[in-house]
């Protein structure tokens, strides 16, 4: 019966780009609360959009036009922002691109090879990050959608990368990086695994990680959670067990935490 509702939720026009193992782990949860198929089908769907259907906006156009060799010039920096406005996680951040990354390379050094964790369309930030032209950036979503934008994009501007479809909520990736970003992943994590966020701090092989959480809601408002949000990070860092070191910088509208992380144990 579970492979029957994965079946159907990947033949929805909707959700058929969705990694694989997210929608399998999603039926086996529902199916057991459902009274039939059509009722997991529902549960699963409304899950899918708390982790990836909210976030999604029309698919941005190719970048390929505006590129002429140069992250800094500056109609390829508006067609990036334009592109961005795809995402509902990259649109908040627009007003911010200045100064977001500097603020954060200030703790945690230039990365030369750089996790995003839940990346949706945040690679397309690159021209403001200031990486070097051989940094590594390994972006990671659920949703194949962006990442297919992100592909096409580090392909274009020649940024060695690698691309991983993953369900962040079961899986904590091995890769070794001098800084891994959860950029308002956090709370997403938490409507899938309350563990989730802390297990990924627990495993990351990392020097330093990142995390944010949004203080404006997806309509645009203010959102009143900031000191939620804030006694949220309290506990992830508790539950972590290897944060040596916590600074913040926060914009706007954006809380920004940059943990520096004890190396794994062997």
């Amino acid at each position: 019966m579970t492979a029957e509702i994965v079946e159907r939720i990947r033949r929805s026009t909707r959700y058929r780009d969705v990694d694989a193992a997210l929608v399998e782990r999603l039926a086996a949860e529902e199916l057991p609360k459902s009274r039939n198929g059509d009722e997991a089908v529902k549960r699963v769907k409304r899950r899918l959009h708390q982790a990836v259907g909210a976030f999604r906006g029309s698919p941005p156009a190719s970048l390929a036009v505006a590129w002429h060799g140069d992250l800094g010039e500056p109609g390829f920096r508006a067609a990036c922002r334009e592109a961005m406005q795809a995402h509902a996680s990259t649109r908040e951040r627009i007003g911010h691109l200045e100064g977001f990354y500097p603020a954060i390379w200030e703790v945690t050094g230039v990365p030369g090879r750089l996790l995003d964790l839940g990346s949706g369309l945040n690679p397309l930030a690159l021209p403001w990050m200031g990486l070097a032209p051989d940094a590594a950036y390994i972006a990671i979503d659920a949703d194949e959608r962006p990442l297919a934008t992100v592909r096409e994009f580090l392909d274009l501007v020649g940024q060695p990368h690698e691309i991983v479809a993953a369900d962040l909520a079961a899986v904590v990736p091995s890769h070794r990086v001098d800084v891994a970003v959860l950029l308002k992943l956090v709370t997403t994590l938490d409507r899938q695994d309350p563990d989730a966020a802390a297990r990924l701090l627990r495993g990351l092989d990392a020097s330093h990680a990142v995390v944010s959480f949004t203080t404006r809601s997806l309509s645009g408002r203010r959102s009143g959670m900031e000191p939620t949000y804030r006694r949220r990070l309290d506990r992830l860092v508790a539950d972590a067990g290897r944060v040596s070191g916590l600074a913040e910088a926060s914009v706007a509208n954006e809380l920004v935490f940059v943990l520096t992380l004890d190396p794994l144990r062997a």
